[in-house]
Parts: C-alpha cells; structure tokens; sequence
C-alpha cells in the first residue's frame, strides 16, 4: 500500500512538464530541481487530498520545486507550530515560493496580520514581500482589520514604498492598493500618505508609479 507521499512524488513526476520547466529556469527562479509541474496541477492535487500538515512537512524535505509549493498548499493554518512556520519562511528562496506561501497558507493563519507586521519589519527580501502579500490577501478576503490596525503600518509603507527592489515595491503595492479598493473607510489614509510620499521624494520614475497608484486607488 502506498504512503501519501509517495502518491504526491508519483503525481508530481506524472505530470513534469520539461518545456515549463525550461522557462521558469530562464525566467531567474532557482531550484535544486524543477519538474515544470503548473501550480494549478499542484492546487488542484492539495484540495483533492486536503489540508494535511504531516505530509506537508515530509514534502518539505523534499529539495525541488513542486514539493515545496504542494507544501505550502497542504499545510493546515490552523494546527501549525510556530516552530514551523519560521522553518518554511526562512525557505522561501524566490519571489514564486513567496507568493504561492502567502496564497494559499500564511494568509489563512488566524493570526495572519501579526504574523504579516513582523515579517513587513524584516530586512530579508522575501520576508518583507511575504508580509505585504499576507496583507494584500487578507485585504482580498475581506479580513482587513481597523483604522488602528491600518496606522500601525503605514510607516512601513513609507519606508518600502521606495525601495529600489522591484519585487519588494510590487509587493507593498497591491497591499495598499487592495486595502484601498476593499476598504472606503480606509482608502482615504492610504491616499493622503501616497501623495504625502510624491512630495518627498526626489525619483522621477517613482513619482510616475505612486501617480498612477493614485489614479488607481481614486
């Protein structure tokens, strides 16, 4: 009889895909091993088997790309440790792992906001990306918090709205600019720090991106 993860490695190595693979290699994103499985086989996979920390912890020992996502997908928010979570964060390796980390776990965690505020205050990259898309997706969900909640993290918006790491910057701007689209009790404390930010700073090509965020949230 086989094991659940035997089953999720023969689905994986069932549906590689070496065309795929190809272009996610020349498009930057590093894996020990990449089997060009789409996210969406992944996605649909977990759902099929449901949320099942076990397993995803023994995928998680797993060194190659499509274990590592279908980790983030089995995981249970609900019953993981802290221990664990600080595991699959400090592994995240790309700007990939990262968003399907915040889609489809971290986002879900009860406590996803607390987690999302340390994370933004970090200066790794892609701990900072994951708490701006952990709030992006709450945003997305309706989960969004108070004005209070707002105010404590618009001086980290400030801060990294002008970081000159685009995934960092792209980041940090669908946070706001979701919060902003979802949330018209808000959206005029994000408008009012966006335009006090266009009068700070000196970046002509920011200043076009914060214009256009401006029409986008208005």
């Amino acid at each position: 009889m086989r094991t659940p993860l035997a089953d999720a490695l023969i689905f994986i190595r069932h549906h590689q895909d070496g065309e795929i693979a190809e272009k996610l290699r020349n498009s930057g994103l590093q894996y020990n091993m990449n089997y060009g499985v789409s996210s969406l086989l992944l996605s649909n996979y977990a759902k099929t088997h449901g949320r099942d920390q076990e397993l995803a912890d023994l995928l998680w020992n797993e060194n190659f790309r499509e274990a590592k996502l279908m980790t983030f997908m089995l995981a249970d928010p609900q019953t993981i440790t802290e221990t664990r979570i600080a595991d699959y964060v400090a592994g995240c390796a790309n700007n990939e792992m990262v968003e399907i980390a915040a889609m489809h776990l971290f986002s879900q965690l009860p406590n996803a906001f607390q987690w999302a505020q340390k994370w933004i205050s970090s200066p790794l990259r892609y701990e900072k990306m994951l708490g701006y898309l952990v709030i992006a997706r709450v945003a997305i969900t309706g989960n969004f918090g108070t004005v209070q909640d707002l105010v404590s993290i618009l001086t980290d918006y400030e801060r990294d709205i002008l970081s000159t790491d685009y995934f960092v910057f792209q980041a940090v701007e669908k946070a706001f600019q979701e919060i902003a689209y979802r949330r018209q009790d808000l959206y005029p404390l994000i408008l009012e720090k966006t335009k006090y930010i266009c009068t700070q700073n000196k970046s002509q090509e920011l200043s076009l991106q914060l214009d256009e965020m401006i029409r986008s949230i208005n």
